[in-house]
């Protein structure tokens, strides 16, 4: 499927383009591997500041291609165990992208696509935007997208998506935290070029900067490193009075 990379703003901006609209923006192992494959490729140029995700079409995510479940009985638990935790380790490595990703997102975000959501630092959603979790419709419990929203929801609104009795609005999202901010469905693509545009603007490294010292105060439950990153910014040459 076709996944572009694009360099904006005299390479400070990367667009990378994911485009599997036919079916609903659906993932299978070869395309996750191939979009951060790419992510990556964008943010590794040192003149980038902030990767920008366009997912093609109506909707965000279409989760995980049912046409890859056909295998699945005859599949080990352990072997389908090995492929759960390596979907999860993909989406950890767009986490761990050193430069901001945003994104917008619009229409469905179903299953696997909460995970894509979480995993991303600037996610701004349409106001029509929703997400839902039909696993178990398929006869099976989610597992990394199980383990996200159970950390970042509150237990009865958690248990409430992962058994499919209810589905999360956009505001929902964003009071959980899973999005940076809501706004009308026409105007999502201007607050996205306007977002993009703002960080291309800030000096130097000092996005990396950022993601670092968020990064490791998640990770580290500590400002040491903090200190590190936020010092050597201002030692840089970049500081503006």
């Amino acid at each position: 499927m076709p996944i572009s990379l694009t360099r904006e703003h005299d390479g400070r901006v990367a667009r990378v383009r994911f485009d599997n609209a036919g079916r609903g923006n659906s993932f299978d192992d070869a395309a996750l591997r191939e979009l951060v494959a790419t992510l990556e490729a964008a943010a590794a140029e040192p003149a980038c500041a902030v990767v920008r995700l366009d997912m093609a079409g109506r909707h965000f995510c279409g989760g995980w291609d049912t046409a890859s479940f056909a295998g699945l009985g005859a599949a080990t638990t352990e072997s389908v165990a090995d492929g759960l935790r390596d979907s999860d380790a993909q989406l950890g490595r767009v986490r761990d992208l050193p430069v901001p990703v945003v994104a917008a997102v619009r229409g469905r975000v179903i299953g696997f696509g909460a995970g894509l959501l979480a995993a991303l630092h600037l996610p701004i959603a349409g106001q029509n935007a929703r997400l839902s979790l039909p696993e178990v419709r398929f006869g099976f419990a989610p597992a990394g997208v199980g383990f996200t929203i159970a950390h970042r929801l509150p237990r009865p609104h958690a248990y409430a998506l992962l058994t499919g009795v209810t589905e999360a609005t956009a505001e929902q999202l964003l009071g959980w935290g899973l999005v940076a901010r809501v706004v009308p469905d026409d105007d999502l693509d201007a607050e996205v070029d306007a977002v993009v545009a703002g960080l291309a603007a800030v000096p130097g490294d000092t996005l990396r900067g950022v993601v670092g010292v968020v990064e490791a105060s998640l990770a580290t439950g500590s400002p040491e490193r903090a200190y590190q990153i936020s010092a050597a910014t201002i030692t840089s040459g970049e500081l503006r009075a």
